[in-house]
């Protein structure tokens, strides 16, 4: 259970330990953060806090553009919970919803549906579709701001079924045109480096260069600057992009 009063100190002084343990809401101008945002301090009757980005994008509010909740460390929100949501969790991280339906995930699990969301709401208080639902949308920004990739390329890659409903989630998250999020004077590239950017908390101590065989191509590791690490992937199909990437930050963080 968060404790507001906790939440809202971390944000005044903009703790990085506390990158990734939960997000502000900010009722005013319907956006979540992470506690690093640089954007002004709200005012404390205006935010609501969510243990996880997916309750708060559950909740109608969006992403913030500054801070870019997509790459804020892995919540351990989630820690404690059946082992079977474990599963589920990081069969959703590999695109088992991208893929495939709920159904499809329960009989995996050897369960049904049913129960498989009535699992998940009474746990984490969402369903599986809701996180999926951020998951992809997070995957999508995340290609859209870090990478030259065509933007049809990327809607496929973060599994949404057509450009058509890739166009229409960001303008719904975001009020605006993937491309409108594209920093100016990046011009797709379909044969440029895939790397993106992701954040750690600072009691991690990056490894130097870490290497992640995946089942198709292979991902290097590379401390950044400011408590961020860079994912650089080769050889890696524009399907299976989201579970390499989830792959490596597993491979990077196990045990941390």
């Amino acid at each position: 259970m968060l404790d507001p009063d906790h939440c809202y100190a971390a944000i005044e002084r903009r703790d990085p330990t506390q990158d990734g343990l939960f997000f502000t809401a900010v009722r005013t101008t319907r956006i979540y953060c992470r506690p690093v945002c640089p954007a002004r301090t709200p005012i404390r009757d205006n935010v609501t806090f969510y243990a996880s980005a997916a309750a708060a994008q559950a909740a109608g509010y969006r992403p913030c553009l500054r801070c870019r909740p997509e790459t804020a460390p892995d919540s351990p929100a989630w820690a404690g919970t059946l082992a079977s949501i474990h599963r589920a969790l990081r069969l959703i991280d590999d695109g088992a919803l991208a893929e495939g339906s709920v159904a499809a995930l329960a009989d995996r699990l050897g369960m049904t549906d049913r129960h498989l969301r009535r699992l998940f709401v009474d746990h984490l208080g969402l369903t599986p579709l809701a996180i999926e639902a951020t998951r992809r949308l997070h995957l999508a920004k995340h290609l859209v701001h870090d990478t030259r990739l065509p933007l049809t390329d990327i809607a496929f890659a973060a599994g949404y079924g057509s450009v058509r409903r890739f166009n229409e989630a960001f303008q719904s998250a975001f009020g605006r045109a993937p491309s409108a999020l594209r920093r100016e004077g990046t011009p797709p590239d379909p044969a440029a480096p895939i790397t993106v950017t992701i954040a750690h908390r600072p009691d991690f101590v990056p490894a130097g260069p870490v290497r992640v065989a995946l089942p198709e191509g292979h991902a290097e590791v590379t401390p950044g600057k400011n408590r961020t690490l860079r994912i650089t992937l080769t050889d890696v199909p524009l399907p299976a992009l989201g579970r390499a990437i989830a792959a490596a930050k597993r491979a990077v963080f196990a045990g941390n």
